[in-house]
Formats: C-alpha cells, sequence, structure tokens
C-alpha cells in the first residue's frame, strides 16, 4: 500500500491540534498545512468537511535521505493527511519509502525508518 491509513471516530480539527503539537513536541517541523474546507469556504464559498494537508520534516532524516538519493526530495516533506467524514477521520500519511523504490530505485529503508517514527506518534494522538 502506498500510504498508511487508518480512520478513527474523532473530528479532524481536534486531532489536527492533537498532531501539530506532538509533532512539534518531538522536533518534526510543520513546514506548512492547508485547511483545505477553510480555503474553499473563503475563496469560493463552497461548504465542506474539515480537510488537513500538512508537510512535515524531521531535518535528520532529510538530510539522510538527501546523502542516500538527492532525487528524494520529490517525496519529501512528508504529508500528513485528515480527511473528516460524517464525524469520522482519515488519517493518510503517504509512504516515500514506496515511491523511492518504484521511482529512484532506492532501497526504501532509510524511509522506512522515518517513517515508522511519524506513524508511531501520530498513533499515539489518534488512539
Amino acid at each position: 500500500m502506498y500510504a498508511y491509513e487508518k480512520v478513527v471516530d474523532s473530528g479532524a480539527d481536534q486531532l489536527f491540534s492533537r498532531i501539530y503539537k506532538k509533532l512539534k513536541d518531538e522536533n518534526w517541523v510543520v513546514v506548512s498545512y492547508i485547511d483545505i474546507s477553510e480555503m474553499m469556504k473563503k475563496q469560493y464559498n463552497i461548504t465542506m468537511e474539515p480537510y488537513y494537508i500538512m508537510d512535515v520534516c524531521y531535518p535528520p532524516a532529510a538530510r539522510e535521505l538527501l546523502d542516500d538519493n538527492y532525487d528524494i526530495g520529490a517525496f519529501i516533506p512528508c504529508k500528513v493527511i485528515l480527511a473528516q467524514r460524517d464525524k469520522k477521520t482519515k488519517v493518510i500519511i503517504p509512504r516515500p519509502s514506496i515511491l523511492s523504490r518504484e521511482f529512484l530505485n532506492s532501497s526504501g529503508k532509510i524511509a522506512e525508518k522515518y517513517e515508522d517514527i511519524i506513524i508511531n506518534l501520530v498513533d499515539a494522538e489518534i488512539k
């Protein structure tokens, strides 16, 4: 599977706050985030359920990944997606390891190491 996915019985707004704080507490950098539902409301007057896309980076991981394969920049920073539907939120974290194996002839081992870390951090906040 190209991404880690889990559906939880929590709202995306609450999950966003908890995950954002957890990542910052663990020295991950939230490079940016997009609140899709807010953007749609402000720019197009379209109402939709909460949907967030977070770009996150752990600088030592980025360095190690870039040292291994400079083209990995096409797949980082990591993304954490929170998509709410009917009071449930799907959490999606694309896996750079799979993408790098598919497209960069990389073993993906370094990416897997950091995927496991971010998945564990996120899992701790969505249980």
